[in-house]
């Protein structure tokens, strides 16, 4: 059993791998990475890839997941009050446009500097009703860890955490759940499916009971129960809870290539990556979840060589895990 430290590291690092190996292949179908690579060992040796613009992308750099997953970190260790204000301005400062943002999540970084009094209207400036896209799901993570032993007041930070980029309900939902689902993973001694998911499916049944309606998520979670019972491959349900930007296809096909290779980081992010999509992302929500459960040393070391960034190495994400650590562990 990893020690709770050990499994602080190995959400952070199990988020940063996951989402340094689907880079390489982001929005590429099934087939072209199946017929491209044999594994992410083989991706990961590759120097660098073409882009659709820009110079080419090299391999063993993270992208804006990982980034604003660790800003998320700084604005829990920085931010008492947890303002929706502040990780915006983190946001914002940690901004490198070469990391692939999101069209809108970037538009926002880019006009936030000289609109701050103005941060509220933002997250609806170019989506009416706010962007229900993957993007505050990836970075919500150390939410998950730091309210682990407090899972009522986990979706309120959860929502403060999504509501400067992503301010429609279904991606406050879809954080909520992925905080859930990494604070269940960081504190499971006996694992089951079913209790993972049991706090996931309460929060789902309050939304539904706000909401007046039987949430998208809800029915995702029963094609998620029906999969694992058939032992459904992670590609054959990658066809029926979806691989794309959204949050509401991203958060259960992640939760599903965690729940069919529990004990297994590494087919976890296989499974992310060779689905197709959105794999940065969804690699980068399922190795976070994986991490948490089973602790960094499931992370293979051949895989941690092969991380390429100059400020922030292997080394300084595990510090900034153990300073949540020490923070968080014997609080609340």
């Amino acid at each position: 059993m990893p020690s709770l430290q050990d499994r602080f590291r190995g959400c952070f690092l199990g988020a940063m791998m996951g989402d340094i190996a689907g880079a390489p292949v982001e929005a590429e179908s099934p087939q072209y990475i199946a017929n491209t690579y044999k594994s992410v060992d083989e991706i990961l040796a590759v120097q660098s890839v073409p882009e659709f613009t820009g110079p080419a992308w090299q391999v063993g750099r993270f992208t804006d997941d990982t980034q604003m997953f660790l800003c998320v970190a700084q604005w829990l260790l920085d931010d008492a009050s947890h303002s929706p204000e502040t990780p915006l301005a983190q946001f914002a400062h940690a901004y490198e446009p070469w990391r692939r943002y999101g069209s809108g999540t970037e538009a926002i970084l880019r006009v936030f500097p000289k609109h701050k009094d103005q941060w509220r209207e933002l997250a609806t400036a170019m989506f009416p009703h706010g962007s229900f896209g993957n993007g505050s799901a990836m970075r919500v993570a150390p939410v998950g860890l730091a309210f682990r032993h407090n899972l009522r007041a986990l979706p309120a930070v959860a929502i403060a955490s999504s509501r400067p980029t992503h301010s429609h309900y279904i991606a406050y939902q879809g954080a909520t759940l992925i905080a859930l689902a990494v604070a269940t993973a960081a504190s499971s001694v006996d694992f089951s499916p079913e209790a993972f998911l049991r706090p996931m499916r309460a929060e789902l049944q309050r939304c539904a009971d706000l909401l007046q309606d039987k949430t998208q998520f809800a029915r995702a979670l029963d094609a998620i129960d029906a999969g694992l019972k058939r032992q459904a491959s992670c590609r054959e349900m990658a066809a029926i809870l979806g691989t794309d930007v959204t949050a509401v296809e991203s958060v259960p096909m992640a939760l599903y290539c965690f729940l069919r290779h529990p004990e297994d980081y590494a087919q976890v992010i296989h499974e992310a990556i060779f689905a197709g999509g959105d794999t940065d992302t969804i690699a980068c929500i399922a190795g976070a979840i994986s991490g948490a459960f089973l602790g960094a040393s499931a992370i293979p070391t051949r895989w941690l060589v092969a991380v390429r960034e100059e400020t922030h190495t292997v080394g300084t994400v595990e510090s900034l895990a153990d300073q949540l650590f020490h923070r968080f562990a014997q609080a609340h």
